[in-house]
């Protein structure tokens, strides 16, 4: 299958890759306690008072500093997304190598 093929253009999978190593970097980088300050800003909990997303943020910080535990109590669901986030960055980077440029 060619590059463009699954991606829709030659330069998806870069940016993709690029985007995802970002957001991979950054939540290794930014402090836990300056996730923890960030205002709420989920429309479901406002409307509901609950949402299995919220606190996905600070969890995934938390996990990215080696702070499992306190990532869990925040949100369990870190434990489904931080793998997937990481095989997705791992997929796009193999894809990208594999594949000859078109």
């Amino acid at each position: 299958m060619q590059r463009s093929e699954w991606s829709g253009s030659g330069s998806r999978p870069l940016l993709l890759t690029a985007l995802l190593l970002a957001v991979v970097v950054t939540l290794s980088v930014v402090p836990p306690t300056f996730a923890e300050r960030l205002p709420s800003v989920c429309l479901n909990h406002r409307l509901f008072g609950w949402c299995p997303g919220c606190g996905s943020l600070r969890a995934l910080v938390r996990l990215f500093h080696g702070d499992p535990a306190g990532a869990v109590r925040l949100n369990v669901n870190v434990l489904l997304t931080a793998p997937l986030l990481v095989l997705l960055l791992f997929e796009n980077l193999r894809r990208g190598r594999s594949t000859p440029a078109a």
